[in-house]
This record gives structure tokens, sequence and C-alpha cells, in this order.
């Protein structure tokens, strides 16, 4: 940039050689060229200065912007009258007349202009421009209709003593510009301040040359017209620096501080976040590690039948005691996701109506604990099994209900889910789903109306102060959020204060229409499996965890090994070999994650199953199992039906459940006796390409068509089907591969 300031300097320069060489082949040429471009650099002034008066804030600026709109008129009018023009014939006296017109007009202004900036007033652009038009129309009738304005030249003799005395007049006016102009240098900018000082000098010795010439076409007119030209550069910059460039450095400047506070404030949100994802880790490793011992001895404890029923009342307070702690734990936690959108959603297919009845049985135990009736109105018409995410269903319908009770003293809360119309256009994408709407009523205390938004606001409580010590402040906020992202429209709520609530929402689920029989043993307790004995390694720094996992896994068949850090785990594999590890993520020395990608590239043991039991829940298990390698996760404190659910998605085994004394589970299921005859190709790779991509609806619906083609087809189906509604997509992956390499 610097190499090229020297630019505007020679094109100047040659603008002014070329303006003198037109004087000399037409000086009328050289006249007009000059006021020309006087003329629109006035006119430049004032357009520059009334789009940036809202930057402007000196009023001397704006002041003599709105002039030079009318100078640059009067110059106009001086130089369609100058003699040769031939357009004002009637006259011989207007140019000069117009040209004294507008020096005065100029000058005064300058020197008007520091009454205003001397009053710190500010001004008002409309005002000015009126003002000036007044004088602009009285000065032109004075000279063109009235013909009273003083002749200032006459051929031939030279200047009329009015005309030099004017001249004179407008020095000593331009003069006393100067020293106010110093008087009130501060009030300027620097280069502002120096571009208006030139200017002026500019114009006095503009005006001293125009005082002693007797041709209109003399050197001393010329030198007089370049002096006006820069002069009126001048003004020009000053209007320049302080309408365009002036505000623009300013805007720049703001934005680069403004993005500049933004990027602090993004860092500092990011470092926060960081610190309350870091604490969120710590609390939840720290509060769910004895938490793990606790539940899960509860739940080893009330297995053992010669427990007397006082004891077991006594592990049913631990458990639901500890299970209270867990869940205030898991309500900040989930928020942190849900803000984070890390929160995932986990389908599963289950018996709907089975898990609602244990819905209502939960809270009927605590309504009648409480002295309150409880109502569970569940249609006919809802479908048999469903597939979406129970635990976040449960989670939600839990809250709902739990609040009813805790805001009932007396009357009855009633749990409705019913099957509504669909009111989608389009019902042919609908074809599968049901809509159903889950209602809770109650007859409590109510919500004050002002209140009524505030309850999803998170660790906000509507109510009787004394019951707001319950809980986080978090279960509706989080429902809400839940219910939008199970594809929900919202939580409504209707409440009349110290009369009851009604809160609602509406959920799409996939319809089910093969009975479930997957979940049919769950309450059941499991005595054994399947086949020869398995072996399973523990992995945890904590022998708390250890040894509720090691003692419940050897109650039910395995064989057990424990190791106390990662390393310690690498050195048990080599002697211990074992079929799955139950591997804790945080460990001294080396992690969990460490130890999985180093089975993982081992030829060795790169197919040993791996599953993640972690108090550490700030991610997703999707995102934990995708990002290392590991089978599935499971989050502490643990759950003994999730540990077993575990072991049968990765070991495949066939459990033996305490159903009676007969009961030895070493019957196969008849499907696996009969011959399984796959069906036509084209058909195996639809399957196989749906499995890869996971579409569990869409291999369900297919299964159906093969069922379609024939009979011999219906062993296929059912075993597949039974992987479906276990959800265990490498397995039909797997075993549909087989079938295709088969028919290949």
């Amino acid at each position: 940039m610097e190499k090229n300031r020297w630019i505007p300097w020679a094109l100047g320069a040659a603008s002014l050689i070329g303006l003198y060489l037109t004087s000399l082949y037409s000086y009328l040429l050289f006249h007009s060229l000059a006021e020309i471009f006087s003329i629109v650099v006035a006119w430049s002034i004032f357009v520059i200065a009334w789009n940036s008066k809202k930057y402007i804030e000196n009023p001397y600026l704006v002041f003599i912007s709105t002039a030079y709109l009318f100078i640059g008129g009067l110059d106009l009018l001086h130089t369609l009258s100058y003699k040769g023009m031939a357009i004002f014939t009637d006259y011989d006296f207007y140019a000069n007349q117009l040209w004294i017109a507008a020096r005065y007009l100029e000058s005064v202004t300058l020197l008007i202009a520091f009454l205003y900036l001397k009053a710190d007033r500010p001004v008002n652009p409309y005002y000015l421009f009126m003002m000036y038009l007044t004088v602009f129309a009285v000065l032109t009738a004075s000279i063109f209709y009235w013909k009273i304005f003083p002749v200032c030249f006459i051929e031939g003799k030279g200047l009329t003593p009015f005309k030099k005395v004017s001249e004179y007049i407008i020095c000593g006016i331009l003069v006393v510009d100067i020293v106010l102009l110093h008087r009130f240098k501060r009030r300027f900018d620097t280069s502002v301040f120096h571009y208006l000082l030139w200017s002026l000098a500019c114009t006095i010795v503009a005006e001293l040359a125009f005082t002693f010439y007797i041709d209109n076409y003399g050197v001393s007119n010329l030198i007089g017209h370049y002096f006006k030209i820069f002069s009126f550069l001048l003004i020009y910059k000053a209007i320049i620096e302080t309408g365009i460039a002036k505000p623009y450095d300013i805007i720049f400047r703001e934005l680069v501080q403004k993005e500049e506070h933004l990027q602090q404030a993004k860092e500092a949100a990011d470092v926060a976040n960081r610190a309350k994802s870091e604490f969120l880790a710590n609390m939840s490793h720290e509060l769910r590690t004895p938490l793990n011992g606790v539940l899960g001895y509860a739940q080893i404890l009330k297995r053992d039948e010669s427990m007397s029923k006082s004891q077991t009342a006594g592990l049913d307070v631990i458990e639901r005691s500890g299970e209270h702690l867990l869940n205030l734990i898991n309500e900040i936690l989930d928020l942190s996701k849900i803000e984070a959108r890390k929160m995932e959603l986990e389908a599963s297919f289950f018996r709907f109506s089975e898990y609602l009845i244990g819905i209502s049985r939960i809270i009927k135990i605590r309504a009648e604990q409480k002295g309150v009736a409880f109502v569970s109105d569940i249609a006919g018409d809802l479908p048999a099994a469903v597939g979406c995410d129970e635990k976040r269903l449960s989670q939600i319908l839990l809250n709902l209900l739990s609040n009813a009770v805790k805001f009932t003293e007396k009357g009855e809360v009633t749990f409705r889910v019913l099957r509504i119309e669909d009111e989608s256009e389009d019902k042919a994408e609908t074809v599968g789903v049901a809509p159903v709407r889950f209602m809770v009523e109650d007859t409590g205390v109510g919500i004050p109306r002002d209140q009524l938004e505030d309850i999803f606001s998170p660790f906000k409580q509507a109510g009787d102060h004394s019951r707001k010590i319950e809980g986080t402040g978090l279960g509706l906020s989080i429902s809400r959020k839940l219910v939008h992202l199970m594809g929900g429209e919202d939580i409504h709520v209707k409440s009349e204060l110290n009369r009851g609530s009604r809160f609602w929402f509406d959920l799409n689920l996939a319809v089910v229409d093969d009975d479930i029989d997957a979940r049919s043993q769950s309450g059941k307790l499991i005595k054994g499996y399947q086949g020869e004995k398995r072996k399973i390694l523990v992995a945890d720094d904590r022998w708390e965890n250890r040894i509720v996992l090691m003692n419940f896994l050897a109650s039910i068949g395995f064989e057990t090994m424990e190791s106390v850090d990662g390393e310690d785990c690498l050195e048990k594999v080599k002697t211990f070999n074992p079929d799955l590890i139950f591997l804790d993520i945080v460990m001294p020395r080396m992690d969990g994650f460490a130890v999985a990608r180093i089975l993982r590239n081992d030829p060795e043991f790169k197919d040993l199953k791996l599953v993640a039991v972690s108090a550490s829940v700030t991610q997703s298990p999707g995102e934990i199992i995708s990002e290392s390698g590991l089978d599935d996760f499971i989050s502490k404190p643990v759950n003994l039906q999730e540990i077993t659910g575990a072991i049968e998605k990765t070991l495949g085994v066939e459990w033996i459940y305490k159903t009676g004394s007969n009961d030895t589970g070493n019957e196969q299921p008849e499907t696996e006796k009969l011959e399984v005859v796959p069906p036509p190709n084209n058909e195996l790779r639809n399957l196989y390409n749906m499995a890869r991509r996971g579409d569990i609806m869409g291999i369900r619906n297919a299964l159906d068509g093969v069922e379609s083609l024939g009979e011999e087809y219906c062993v296929f189906v059912d075993k597949i089907r039974k992987l479906v509604l276990a959800y265990r997509i490498k397995e039909i992956r797997d075993t549909l591969f087989t079938y295709l390499g088969e028919n290949t």
C-alpha cells in the first residue's frame, strides 16, 4: 500500500498540467472545466455529509457541507453566464456578481459555523437546508430578477471598487476563520484540522489573485481558479475523513472488538463447559461407585430365598433409597447431556400392556402409602407391543406420576393411556405407527397461572415451598426435552389452583405385531445357563465393584477372575483366557479404553468380548461403543438384568430360570430342532442390506413378506424374528451372511 501512495499525487499533477494546457488552447474551456470540477466537488461534499450526518458529530462540518450545495449552485450559474458561453445575453455583469456572491456565502458560512461549534448545539440539517435555500433564492433574484446586486467588473476597465473591497473583506473573514479554527482545534481530529486550515489558506490566495486582474482571461484569473480547486479538494478531504473514513474505522473497530469479545466469551464458555463436564464426570464417578456396592448387594441379597420378610423389606428400603439418590444424579447428568446434544435414544421392543401395568403398580404403591387413590385407565385398543426408548418413556411417566402423587393430599391421581386419531396429512407414512396419548390427572394443589411455564425451567419448582425440598427441580425440564427427542410436540398442562392439574403428551410409537417372548422371562430368576462353562474377567480398581459382579456371576455358574487395573487385566487375559471382560473405563495406570485398543489390535484377542462397566457417563453409550471398539456399555450402579442382558447379547447364552424343580432348561426350542430353509437369494440380500443399515422395522416388514411365500420358510422367519425382537443386529447380519454364502 505504501508503494502506491504516489499514484494519486501523480494523477493530480497530470490533471493540473492537462488543465493548464487547455487554457492555452481555449481559456473558456479551461474555465468551464475548472469550475465544473469545483462544482462537482462541492456537491459531493454535500452528498457525502448529508448521508453520513448520523456519524458526523461535529456541527461545523455539517453546517459547511450543507452550504457547499448552494455555493456550488452559484458557481454553476457563474460558469453558465461567463463571457463567451452566450447563454445569458441580456446583461454583461452576471458572471462576476455570481462569483462574489458565492465567495461571500462561502466565507460567511465558515464564520457562522463556529458559532454553532462554540454553542455546542446540534445542527438540524433540514432547517439548515431550508435556510440556505432561501439565501440562495434571494441572491439569485437580486442578480437576475431585481438586478440590484452591485456591478463587480467592467470590460476594459477592470474590477470595480465594490469587487476589490469585497475580496479584501472576504480575505479578512477567512483570516478570522483561521484564528477561530486554531481556537477550536481540539474539537477537530488532527487530519481534519489540517485539511480545513490549508483549505482556508488556499481560499485566501485565490481571493487575493482575483483582486488585481483587469482581464477575465489573464494569468491572475488562472491562478485564482487553481487555488480554488485546491481549497475545495481540501474541504472534500475533511468531509471524507469525517463522514466516511472515520465512521468506517469506528464500525470496523467495533466489529473487531465485538468479534474479540465473542471469541473471548466463547473461550470462557468452552472452559466453563469443560470444567462442568469434568466436574459432572468426577461427581458421577465418585457417587456411583459406592452406590454400585449398595444397590448391587441389595439385588444379590434379595435373590437369597432364605431371607426373612423383614430382611427383604429392609433391602427394599435400601434399594429404593439408593435408586432415589441415583435418580438425582441421573437428572443432573441427563440435563447436561441434553444441553450438549449428546443424549441418544435406544429403541427397544416391549409388551405395551405389561409395561403400563408395571408403571401403574409402582405409582399405586406410592399413592397408597400417602393415602391417595390411584386410577389406571388403559384403553383396550392399544397395540400389544411397541417400539421406543423404554427407559426414557419410563422416566417421563414416572416423573409426571410422582409429581401428581407428591402434590396431591386428598382425592385421586389418574393415569390414562389412549390411542388417538392419526392427524397427519399423509397417513401412508404412518403405517405401523400408533399415535398414543399419555395423560396424568390429579386433584392436588394446582399451579398458579403465572407459574405454568416456570415449572419446565431447570432448577425451578412451583407450588407450596414445603414440597420443594424433594428433588432437584429438573424432572419436568428433562421430561419436556425427552418428549421432543422422542418426536412428541410438547408436554401440555392445564391447572387450576387448589383443584388439580392435568399433564399430557402424544407420541407416535412403532407397532410390533408379533408377540414378544424375549421379555417373557424377565420376572424370573436366573439360576444358570446352557452349554459349556464360560469364563468372565472383571477388571475394576475398586474392590467393592469387583466383588458385587463376581459374587453374582459365580452364583449363576460362571468361572470368574478379577484384575485391579488395566495392566493387570492384560496379564490376566493371557493366563485366564476369558470369554468376556467386564471392563471399568476409569482405572489407574491404564484405563479401559487403552486396554480395549491393545486387545483389538492383538490378533489372538481381537474377537474377545468387551463390555464397559463405568460410573463415568458423560458420553452416550453409543459414542463409547463406536469410538472404543467395545461390544456393550453398562453404567454404574449395575443392574443385574442389564448384566445378564449384556452376557446374552455378547456370548449368546441361553438362560436357565428358577421356574420349578422340573425345569432344567435343557430342552432346545422347537424351532432349533427343525430344518431351517432359507428364502430365495434376492430376499436374503434384501434382508442383509437392511441389517447392515440397522433397519429393524424394515427387516420385520420383509420377514412378513418372506413368511407369505410359503410354510417352508416359517422356521427361518421365526429364527430371525427372535433376533429382531432382541435387537441383535450383529447376529442378524452374521446369520443372513451365512445363509447368503450357502445359497451362493
